[in-house]
Parts: structure tokens; sequence; C-alpha cells
């Protein structure tokens, strides 16, 4: 019996991949390069170098933190741009995601929700590789067993699964935080607000009526689809397209920090694609390129990022180092939506069973998923409002009043949300914010404020209806609870944002 198309095809390319990986698969000739020329490509290597690219994003995103100050971001960036040039490296990718993590503690409380998700992510990915390296170890194999295909593909079927469902909350968070009367308020809107700074240029276009609210439901709906999508077998190409469309439009907005969030995105996208899917790109790239294309891949990789790191060397400015990044994601993005569409009409990458794809084992790692839940519910809980995943939603939960169309009465666990304070003249400038732009500020972060202050101010303001002065000479208070630091754990996750008096502007 003949074989049906589809099936000439399969049967073709599974005839090709045997042919590669057994070429792959050759001892190295004495004398070679030491450059990687015949490694076999894998989603774990894949996720690396994608995971890598999303790090050094970040760092270029924002610059202001590449400096002696901030150590653990240099050391980010270099890790990052090794794991970019040696992908395969699991020890390189281990070190780069310790530097992430304690960059991010460094950071903290004043950081991006999405570097936040990261670092949650992160803690599982660093608790797989740890648990694999200690399990290596203990049966003897050494350091050399982590190059095993079957090790390899273990890893990372242990922590992709958790990271998927992480980034399906993490999408649903987006939309639900967005459902309140003051984003679908054209006016301010956070999605009327980007489409002004990605066309503002057109006036004519983005002052419309009409475009005010095709930018308001149309984000909605693409933020709801891309999750559902990639849920689902049949639908999961289209929603790994879409939803790198999508953020790659979002880019163009020159908001600091949006395209480090769509590389991060990128990376995760990754997690969805079928395990054949290394395989076909490898030979796309060989069938285009011959057998110098891990040489050459290698060769640009290793050009971006030395030239990045002279770049920074040379004490280019971060505005200078944030256009460098841009251009680094819309070249890095074109790569994705190239690549997927040459790829996924390949009978071979067939979208693997949703079961399988979103099966966490063992037990404990549904932690992760976990935490990032119950981050998002915070603005509800009456707890943190800030990183928690409210970005550019207009949403306010505080002082016992909710925009929210549907949690109309958030559940307060806690008094952090209501206890607001008033400033009606002060000389620090850290508490001048919200008196220039009409809003009040929570007790907790007054006191965040205070306490972390370096020289003599005052600060008049209304609490409970009440007038009050605080002033601080010398380290010495006329109300000494104000000067007391928060403990330490608490300092570097509970962050609140500022309250506006009327209606609820874009914060991201």
């Amino acid at each position: 019996m003949s074989l049906s198309g589809t099936q000439h095809q399969r049967a073709e390319f599974d005839s090709r991949s045997s042919a590669l990986l057994s070429e792959q698969s050759s001892p190295p000739v004495a004398g070679e390069s030491a450059i990687p020329t015949v490694f076999q490509l894998d989603r774990l290597y894949l996720f690396s170098f994608a995971w890598a690219v999303a790090s050094l994003l970040h760092c270029l995103s924002f610059g202001e933190r590449l400096n002696l100050q901030h150590p653990f971001c240099l050391g980010l960036l270099v890790a990052a741009s090794l794991v970019i040039m040696f992908p395969q490296s699991v020890w390189l990718f281990l070190a780069m995601i310790c530097f992430s993590m304690c960059n991010t503690l460094d950071w903290m409380p004043i950081v991006p929700n999405h570097i936040l998700f990261e670092f949650v992510v992160n803690i599982g990915i660093l608790s797989v590789l740890g648990w694999t390296l200690i399990r290596q170890y203990s049966q003897g194999l050494g350091t050399a067993a982590l190059a095993a295909p079957a090790t390899r593909a273990a890893m990372f079927d242990l922590f992709a699964p958790f990271v998927r469902v992480s980034l399906i909350i993490m999408y649903f968070y987006s939309v639900l935080h967005k459902l309140n009367t003051d984003y679908f308020n054209p006016d301010i809107s956070c999605s009327t607000i980007l489409l002004r700074g990605i066309t503002h240029r057109l006036p004519s276009l983005t002052n419309s009526a009409f475009m005010g609210w095709a930018a308001i439901w149309g984000t909605l709906i693409f933020e709801a689809l891309i999750p559902i999508c990639l849920c689902f077998r049949r639908t999961r190409w289209a929603g790994i397209l879409l939803g790198v469309s999508f953020h790659l439009l979002l880019s163009a907005h020159l908001g600091q920090g949006i395209y480090s969030f769509s590389g991060l995105l990128f990376a995760l996208y990754l997690l969805f694609v079928p395990a054949q899917f290394p395989t076909t790109v490898q030979l796309y790239a060989q069938r285009l390129l011959g057998n110098s294309a891990q040489r050459l891949a290698f060769a640009l990789r290793a050009l971006v990022c030395l030239g990045v790191l002279g770049l920074i060397v040379s004490g280019r400015s971060a505005h200078a180092l944030f256009l460098i990044g841009l251009v680094l994601l819309l070249i890095w993005g074109l790569i994705h939506i190239t690549t997927y569409l040459l790829v996924f009409r390949n009978p071979a990458n067939e979208p693997e069973r949703s079961a399988d794809l979103f099966r966490i084992r063992p037990a404990v790692f549904w932690l992760i998923p976990a935490l990032i839940f119950f981050n998002g519910m915070n603005p509800y809980l009456g707890l943190k409002t800030s990183t928690s995943f409210a970005m550019f939603s207009n949403l306010r939960t505080e002082g016992g009043i909710s925009n929210h169309l549907l949690i109309k009465k958030p559940l307060y666990l806690t008094n952090l949300q209501n206890d607001l304070i008033d400033i009606k003249e002060t000389n620090l400038d850290e508490l001048k914010v919200p008196i220039t732009n009409q809003q009040l500020i929570t007790y907790f972060e007054f006191r965040s404020i205070i306490s972390k202050a370096k020289t003599n101010f005052y600060a008049t303001y209304v609490r409970n209806g009440t007038l009050q002065t605080v002033r601080v000479v010398n380290g010495v208070s006329n109300q000494p609870e104000l000067i007391k630091p928060y403990p330490w754990l608490v300092a570097k996750f509970v962050r609140l944002r500022l309250v506006d008096k009327g209606p609820c502007t874009c914060k991201h």
C-alpha cells in the first residue's frame, strides 16, 4: 500500500532526522575546534537560549542598573551572554538563574511585575536543576551525564509543566484585573495610553473614539485568546503565533520594561512547541546554511554578546542601551515568527496532548503555580497592590473602594490597603510625588519611605481624619514608630501603589 501525502512527509522527515542524529553521534575528529558544531538541539537547549536572551533584554531595558552598585546585574549580563554562546551547558544555565534571582532580590521591592514572575519560576527551575545534580552525584555519574539526551529531556519535562501553568495564570490575571470601570474609560484606560505611545505621530488616528475602544477590547480579546489557544492541541500553534505577534507589536511602545516583558514571553512560548521542533529547526538551518550552520550561529551569537558587552564597557548611556535592546528584541521576534511559520506546517510537529503538557509531577511543584496564583490575588485580599500582575490595568482596590466590575468588595485580610494618608506638606523629595500627582499614600509605604530617609525632614499629613506632623532630626523622630524599618522579608516582597484621589489612572 502506498503512503498518503502526510504519511510520506512524516516518513521522509523521520529518515532525515535519523540521519542527522547518526551524523551527530559520530566522534569528533582530532584537532577540531572546541566550538560545538554537532550538538543535537533539544527543547532544553532552545529554552536555555531564549531564557538567556530574555535576561539580556532585561539588563538592556533597565540599563541604569548596569553599574558597580548592582554587581548581580552585571553578573547576570555576563552569565546570560555565556549561555547565549553555549546554551547546551546546564552549569552555565544554573549560574545564570542564580545571578537572576540575586539580581531580583537586590532590586526588590521596586521591581517590574514580569521580573517577579520570572523570580518565582526560577525558584522552581533551580529546584529541578539542583535536584538533578544531587541525584547525579549520589549515583556516581558525575557531570558528564548531564549531557545525556535522556537526562536533559527529564530536566525539561520536570520544570516545563509548572512553568506553562504559571504562564496561563498570569494571563488570567492580566484579563481579570482589567475588568474595571476605569479601564473601560477611553480617556484614562491603559490600553488607549499605550496606543498613543505606539502611534504618537498619528494623533488623528489615536484620538478617535473608535481606535480607543478598539485598543480596549482588542487588548482584552488578545490576552484572553492567547492562553486559551495555548491550552488546546488544535489551536496551540495559533496561540504561539498570536502571542509573539501581539507582544512584538506592544514592544513598539518605548515604555521601560515593555520589550523586556515580550522577551520573557517569547521564551515561555517555546515551552509549548512539540518535542520534534528543535530537530526540525536544525534540519531547516542545515538545509539553508549547510554543515556550517552551527558554526555560523555560534559566531553570530558571540558577535552580538561581545558587542553588547563592549558597548557597556565603553560607557554607553542607559538610553542608548535601551534602544539597542529594543532593536535586538524586534529582530528576535521576527526570527520567532519566521521560524514558526516555516515549522508548524511540518506534519512531524504535531502539538502534544494538553493532558501531557500540563501534567505536573511530582506534586510538590504545584507550589510554583500556587505562588503565582496567590500573588495575583493580593489586591483582592487587602495585601500588596504592586507586582500583583495588575500592570496597565487601571485596577483600584484601596480604601474600601473597588472599581472592579465583578469583585466589588475585596476581602481585606489586613488593613494595609485601607490605612491611607493624605500628605499636605513636606520637604522630603520622595514624599512630594503624591502631593504633585494628587494621590494618597498607604501608611505602609509612608513608613517605608521615612524609615529609609537619610536627611532631616518634616511632613504634615492627614491620617484617619487627624492632621499630624512628623519630624526627623539627626535620626530622632517625634513619631518613633515611623523610623523603624520593616523586617527584611516584608520590605522586599510587600509594596503598595500610590492611590489616585479621583479615577484610577494608568500605572505599571
